[in-house]
């Protein structure tokens, strides 16, 4: 019996393979990964700003009446100054209180009223005395600057003076016995324009300082001229 010929298959390894697809038109570009933008750094914190700083220059000096006038910084006098004042101004006291009392008295005996009048005039002198005496001395200043001495005094009327040092003259030391007490001088210095200042209330090392560097100074500046 005749069988009919079998198909030959040939396997898949032996089929001819066909030309590579090849892939036309330009190469792909690379990916470039996206750069995401980096967050902004958070702003330090400013500091407060305080009432002073450590830079900031001293404050000038203030006393009770307020800040000294001309420049700041003047040097007080001695505080020793309003016991001394005081203590010095008791014959005053004593004698407006002597004219007080005799006004009224005979106010009364012999009916004078306008002695009442008069009694006024010492009870003002004796009271603002005792009572403005420690405003007057704190109200007294002093600087003794590069090239000029600076002195001021007054309360209610106040009084700025500068004297260059080549004009003072001369200068000296005074020294009462109620100041003497307390360790006390005051230094009087004259110029050629007026009959000169007075410094009251310095200690006397202060004091001798003071004479030293105005004799020496005044020397200087008229040697230099």
């Amino acid at each position: 019996m005749n069988q009919p010929p079998r198909e030959f298959v040939e396997p898949p390894e032996s089929r001819p393979q066909g030309p590579a697809q090849t892939q036309r038109g330009p190469a792909p570009m690379p990916r470039v990964p996206e750069r995401r933008p980096e967050a902004a750094p958070a702003p330090e914190p400013r500091p407060e700003p305080s009432d002073r700083e450590p830079s900031d220059p001293p404050a000038p000096i203030v006393t009770d009446d307020g800040p000294r006038i001309g420049a700041n910084g003047l040097k007080p006098v001695s505080p020793k100054l309003i016991p001394a004042r005081y203590i010095a101004g008791i014959p005053g006291y004593v004698i407006g209180v002597l004219m007080i009392a005799a006004c009224l008295v005979l106010w009364w005996w012999q009916g004078w009223w306008w002695l009442g009048l008069v009694a006024v005039i010492p009870a003002i002198t004796v009271v603002q005395g005792l009572l403005f005496t420690p405003r007057r001395v704190r109200a007294i200043g002093y600087l003794d600057g590069e090239d000029e001495l600076i002195v001021a005094s007054g309360l209610m009327f106040r009084t700025v003076v500068t004297v260059p040092y080549g004009r003072i003259q001369s200068v000296k030391i005074d020294e009462g016995p109620v100041d003497r007490s307390y360790g006390l001088a005051k230094i009087s210095f004259t110029t050629a324009a007026d009959a000169g200042e007075t410094l009251p209330g310095l200690p006397k090392e202060e004091a001798e300082r003071l004479r030293e560097l105005l004799t020496r100074r005044g020397i200087d500046t008229m040697a230099a001229l």
